[in-house]
């Protein structure tokens, strides 16, 4: 195999890494290395499910609104498959297909469909700059969202 051919794949294979890190530190609340997926400014589109326009944030809030929207479930259980991805130079673009589901008081949400990723080399490894969420089924009460979010509210004025 030719030097040119391993370094692709090797960028390919970490290219999945970052997905399936995002989809890890949601699910096991590990913050940090959620946060080491991303660039320090992200644009996120959640577009085809909340209708608001697309976002450009700093990281920092990216992970906070992330953190306290999903905190509050009993569980989470994110899966990224299919990933498809092409590399240039030091950008990439992946499309992976995704079910997300939700757990709170034994009720559960579930939201499916793809993300179109965009990501950058960035400090010795591949980040997401831009991640667009495109929903194509979901399933189970989406109260459940806002019940979860208002759970970790107010566990963080009981600190």
């Amino acid at each position: 195999m030719s030097q040119e051919k391993w370094l692709e794949l090797t960028d390919r294979m970490e290219v999945s890494r970052t997905l399936y890190g995002y989809a890890h530190g949601v699910d096991r609340r590990d913050w940090a290395g959620f946060r080491d997926c991303f660039c320090d400014e992200v644009e996120i589109d959640l577009s085809s499910y909340n209708g608001q326009p697309p976002v450009t944030m700093g990281l920092d809030d990216w992970v906070e609104s992330v953190r306290s929207g999903l905190s509050g479930f009993d569980a989470t259980q994110h899966i990224s498959a299919n990933h498809l991805i092409e590399i240039d130079g030091d950008r990439a673009h992946a499309t992976s297909d995704f079910q997300a589901s939700h757990m709170l008081d034994g009720e559960r949400v579930v939201l499916a469909g793809w993300y179109d990723t965009r990501l950058k080399r960035e400090r010795g490894r591949w980040r997401i700059s831009r991640n667009q969420l495109n929903a194509t089924w979901t399933q189970g009460p989406p109260a459940l969202y806002a019940q979860a979010a208002e759970r970790f509210a107010a566990s963080q004025t009981q600190d």
